[in-house]
């Protein structure tokens, strides 16, 4: 069975077995979104989508959706 990232909110996964615990994500969070609680990583739901921690994660282990452009609007 393979090991699936964790949903830790509605726009964050976590990878525990990629993750060596460097808190590089915590610290990098403008809004102080995540920490961790024990072993598990952890959202506190203030999460505005700005990717810092996705794209200064060595490891690879935080995956954080991209916010939908809310000023584009689909053909018809």
């Amino acid at each position: 069975m393979t090991e699936r990232p964790k949903k830790i909110d509605a726009h964050i996964s976590w990878a525990p077995f990629f993750c060596k615990h460097c808190l590089t994500c915590i610290h990098i969070c403008p809004v102080g979104d995540l920490e961790f609680r024990g072993d598990e990583m952890a959202s506190l739901g203030k999460c505005i989508q700005c990717q810092l921690c996705q794209n200064y994660c060595p490891d690879f282990a935080i995956e954080v959706e991209p916010k939908k452009d809310k000023g584009k609007t689909e053909a018809a």
